[in-house]
């Protein structure tokens, strides 16, 4: 059986078509290959396309490094990053990507091997780094997140740096001190010498005071470690400079300090067997001079050093960093880091690799460098991860302030504690701050209205006064503060802070847990406490924490000489205790003596008020005065813990 012949498609050349047939087959032909025609470009227009894109490319990538320099060089405000390393990398990837398109249209994409067709290797390396470049724009996103420090508005940020700047000089000075005085016991470290009480007691106070210094100094450095967030250029170049000075400044002193303890402590090993023994008492466990060893002086710290010297150099040399420090008034800053880098340099090089060494071989690791024992790591992981500042404003409200200071008289003691003051970390006890009450200056006057007063007065000052106008005349200056006051309310407590011994209003001094004592003496006895106080007015604040000198004082200490008895002037007798080898007081002890002689009869303080508080509610209320006798014993971080 035959099959049938495939059917074949006409052609216009077949003479057995017919002549229309024919002319109507070209015609449709001649279109289509028009069709085609105009559908995709010839060769020759492919080839001229893609030289323009290459070319367009080649031309275009130049302009990166060139906006960037230009940048650099005019500085006329606007960010680095993201925003002008953004347009560069943008800029770089348009233009390779014209680059690749460019090759590819031209037909030189890629090339005929033995096994078969291949991409060139310059169009690889142009995809490659187009690939990075986008790689590093999307990193710029994670780069300008804004973190708990760049969040801050200028104004706070203004405010934080600088009680935090204050609180870092004030605990490198404390660290300073207490290696200075564990020094000065070189019998103590001579080696293999066996400790005697005094010696373990001396040790122990001196390992928890620098424990805690260190430990709120490092919570300095972590809050403005993001100081690279800040964008270098004119925009944010203030706070970059400063948040980076700041946390190197905090860096060097916890590995100075933290190195010359060690040094020295490495001398006796049963001084280091002692140290790394557990404390329950204290809350010590076992390890801790092993972890602080791992946590700040190990290979990352050491270099974490050498990469900030080498930064501050360039901030100095790139971008004028000196006299920008000085026009931010932080120049004091750039010279404190400068001290620091001296100081380690002075260990010597043998000295700071020996250090380094040990500490990476340490059994304990750090999983997280903010964490020494677990107490102090919740604390840490809360404060570090929470950041609640709340800057401006305190648990005590105005309402709860005037309904104290109704029932409290001059002379009285006051106790107090600000939450999210890294201060409280490095004071020993709950309670870090006592204050002397004056009440208004109009209280003040009916008050010491008594016949006895004015009888010392007389005594005294030879004149027939009350204790008002003797304060107007022997203290003129201070006097004239304390009438005049402030816009926010008049002042009503004397203390020493961090600006030195200041006239304050109850606003400031408040915060966010307060307690009232009354000295169980007589008005004469108050008015020479408050006379004794304002002479100490003005006078700086002690960062020594020396009670054998009064040139400078601390909180404590104010209230300490104001009550202090002498001749003719009965007073409190309040013990110091030893600490790093030298005699003061915390305000925490005040508290304790309270409540170890409360119920006796020669009991030396009543008490009159107490607001506690719950941080998580943010909440104070009044609390009586079983719930204060407790509140010394309880532990500084006892709001993390409520």
């Amino acid at each position: 059986m035959m099959e049938p012949a495939p059917m074949s498609e006409p052609d216009a050349s077949d003479s057995s078509l017919p002549a229309t047939a024919r002319d109507a087959l070209d015609e449709s032909t001649a279109r289509a290959v028009t069709l085609e025609q105009a559908a995709s470009p010839s060769p020759v227009r492919k080839q001229q396309l893609g030289a323009a894109l290459s070319w367009l490319g080649a031309a275009t990538l130049p302009l990166a490094p060139g906006a960037a320099l230009g940048f650099y060089a005019a500085d006329a405000g606007m960010r680095w990053l993201p925003t002008m390393l953004g347009l560069v990398l943008a800029t770089v990837v348009l233009a390779l990507a014209a680059m690749i398109a460019g090759r590819v249209l031209q037909g030189t994409a890629v090339h005929e091997t033995p096994r078969g067709r291949r991409v060139r290797r310059r169009v690889i390396a142009l995809g490659g780094l187009a690939a990075f470049a986008i790689a590093a724009r999307l990193l710029l996103f994670w780069v300008a997140r804004p973190t708990p420090l760049t969040t801050l508005a200028p104004e706070a940020f203004n405010r934080a740096f600088a009680a935090d700047a204050t609180s870092y000089r004030e605990y490198d000075e404390t660290l300073r001190g207490l290696v200075d005085a564990l020094a000065q016991r070189g019998r103590m470290f001579e080696p293999d010498a066996v400790l005697g009480a005094d010696d373990e007691r001396a040790l122990r106070e001196a390992w928890l005071s620098l424990h805690d210094a260190a430990f709120a100094l490092d919570q300095i450095r972590i809050f403005y470690e993001d100081w690279w967030h800040f964008d270098p250029s004119r925009a944010e170049r203030d706070r970059h400079l400063r948040a980076f000075l700041l946390t190197f400044a905090a860096e060097l002193a916890l590995y100075e300090k933290a190195a010359r303890f060690v040094a020295l402590v490495e001398r006796n090993r049963n001084a280091v067997k002692f140290l790394d023994a557990p404390h329950e008492a204290a809350g010590l466990p076992a390890g801790t001079l092993s972890r602080l060893k791992q946590d700040l002086l190990g290979v990352r710290d050491h270099a974490r050093v050498v990469a900030g010297e080498q930064y501050l150099q360039w901030l100095a040399a790139g971008l004028g960093g000196r006299a920008q420090a000085d026009a931010l008034g932080v120049a004091w800053l750039w010279r404190r880091i400068e001290g620091h880098l001296a100081a380690v340099g002075e260990l010597g090089l043998v000295t700071r690799t020996d250090l380094q060494v040990a500490a990476d071989l340490e059994v304990f690791r750090r999983a997280v460098r903010r964490a020494w024992y677990p107490a102090q790591s919740k604390v840490a992981e809360w404060m570090g991860d929470t950041r609640v500042r709340r800057a401006g404003w305190y648990l005590i409200d105005e309402a709860q302030q005037e309904q104290m200071d109704a029932a409290a008289v001059p002379g009285d003691i006051m106790l107090s504690r600000k939450n999210w003051y890294v201060s409280n970390v490095g004071l020993p006890g709950f309670w870090p701050h006592a204050i002397l009450y004056l009440g208004d200056p109009d209280k003040l006057a009916a008050y010491f209205d008594d016949a006895d007063v004015r009888a010392w007065v007389r005594e005294r000052g030879g004149r027939d006064e009350g204790l008002s106008d003797y304060l107007a005349r022997t203290h003129p200056s201070v006097w004239l503060r304390y009438t005049a006051g402030t816009p926010e309310g008049p002042y009503r407590v004397i203390e020493a802070i961090s600006e030195g011994v200041s006239l304050n209003t109850l606003a400031h001094a408040s915060g966010d847990y307060l307690a009232v004592l009354r000295p169980r003496l007589s008005k004469r006895a108050k008015a020479q406490a408050i006379v004794e106080a304002f002479g100490h007015a003005d006078k700086p604040y002690d960062y020594d924490f020396d009670f054998a000198t009064d040139h400078a004082l601390v909180c404590t200490e104010l209230v300490w000489r104001s009550y202090r008895p002498a001749h003719d002037k009965a007073g409190l007798d309040i013990p110091l205790v030893e600490m790093a080898g030298r005699m003061t007081l915390p305000a925490n002890a005040i508290a304790g003596l309270y409540a170890r002689e409360r119920g006796s009869e020669r009991r030396q303080l009543d008490f009159v008020w107490f607001y506690d508080a719950i941080e998580h509610e943010q909440r104070a209320f009044a609390a009586d005065e079983p719930a204060f006798a407790g509140s010394f014993e309880r532990v500084k971080w006892d709001l993390a813990l409520q």
